[in-house]
């Protein structure tokens, strides 16, 4: 396990820019600002492994409902045969769970949930 502060969490997704999911991610940076001096926890496990727990969590409909980015988060873990980081976020009511590589260099894909699209402004 290692950790990181919300502030390098911030800085790695702020470069994490999918185009469907963009907005999003910088709402959550902007989110996190307030709590740049908080540590996260990363536990690293096989991606294998992640995918098959993820699939599983899909499969409910209150989780699969509540967060955006599923397609970009199964197609990196579907790709991947090593270990990856696994961290959670939460600022207000926004939050994710971050897929990072195993450096902890660049996020990889986010699972987003919070507000509605176009309630931030």
């Amino acid at each position: 396990m290692k950790q990181l502060t919300v502030a390098t969490v911030a800085e790695l997704l702020s470069v994490f820019r999918p185009a469907d999911l963009a907005d999003d991610v910088d709402r959550l940076v902007v989110a996190l600002a307030a709590e740049s001096g908080s540590l996260i926890d990363v536990t690293f496990l096989p991606a294998k492994e992640v995918l098959d727990v993820y699939r599983y969590r899909y499969s409910i409909d209150e989780i699969r409902d509540s967060r955006i980015g599923w397609e970009i988060f199964f197609s990196v873990l579907e790709d991947l045969d090593c270990r990856v980081g696994l961290l959670s976020v939460r600022a207000g009511e926004l939050g994710a769970i971050v897929l990072v590589d195993e450096s902890v260099e660049l996020v990889l894909a986010a699972l987003i949930r919070g507000l509605p699209r176009g309630s931030l402004t």
